[in-house]
């Protein structure tokens, strides 16, 4: 944390992305979250994959195209996405 307590200080150097529900106004399961995600990142939704240990939050996702996975296991949920991307990530 930085010296005025912002729990998100310096993490926004380690993303391409960084958007704070908060600061937006929006929050999962909105699919407006998602949108602005791939606009933020210049990803087509087709092209976007998004992972969640929540199945509510899996949904709109899928809904607007996205790849989604869900995370019940973090080795899993690498596997998975190491199929999906068809490269080796572990």
């Amino acid at each position: 944390m930085s010296d005025d307590g912002c729990p998100t200080d310096g993490l926004h150097a380690h993303f391409d992305a960084f958007i704070e529900s908060a600061v937006v106004g929006l929050r999962k399961p909105d699919p407006r979250i998602y949108e602005l995600v791939c606009r933020e990142l210049r990803v087509e939704r087709p092209r976007a994959a998004f992972l969640d240990d929540i199945g509510r939050n899996l949904k709109p996702a899928r809904a607007l195209g996205m790849a989604t996975i869900k995370v019940n296991d973090p080795d899993q949920a690498l596997r998975d996405l190491s199929a999906l991307l068809g490269i080796e990530l572990g």
